[in-house]
């Protein structure tokens, strides 16, 4: 697999050995449970992570360390993150039917939306992603629907 960043590419190694997969590098201890998604920042200096735990994780690829773990966003799993197309803003969604939209500069919550799933039943969101242009913002959630956000209104 290759990723790119500032325009020099990299790799994370993956390759097959056997059965196994030789890994580049590992994360450890940076959740105290099952870990549910995992996404790059378009920029590649960034790689969230969304756990069973209640938190969502912002890792420095480049120094190999987490620089914030955001434990107060939801109150139930961070099933899913995502990123803005221009890295400036780090999306999760929770089993407790919210999404959070955070600035990755100051590393604040800008905007809550709760209840996001129908007629606010709880059902939970499971993915999130941007539109190319930024101006979307799509969410999956559990009861089989599929909520369309307009960003221009919430940033």
């Amino acid at each position: 697999f290759f990723f790119f960043k500032q325009k020099t590419a990299y790799e994370i190694s993956a390759c097959l050995v056997g059965s196994e997969m030789c890994i580049r590098d590992s994360f450890n201890g940076i959740h105290s449970s099952s870990v549910y998604s995992v996404a790059f920042s378009p920029n590649g200096k960034y790689l969230a992570t969304a756990s069973r735990d209640n938190t969502c994780s912002l890792i420095d690829v480049e120094k190999q360390t987490r620089i914030e773990c955001f434990n107060s966003l939801h109150t139930d799993y961070v099933r899913t993150v995502c990123f803005s197309r221009n890295s400036r803003y780090l999306v999760t969604g929770s089993w407790d039917s919210s999404i959070c939209i955070v600035d990755i500069e100051s590393r604040k919550l800008i905007k809550r939306l709760e209840n996001v799933d129908t007629e606010g039943q709880n059902n939970g969101v499971w993915s999130v992603a941007f539109s190319i242009d930024g101006k979307y913002l799509a969410a999956g959630c559990i009861d089989r629907t599929v909520k369309i956000i307009n960003t221009e209104e919430l940033l």
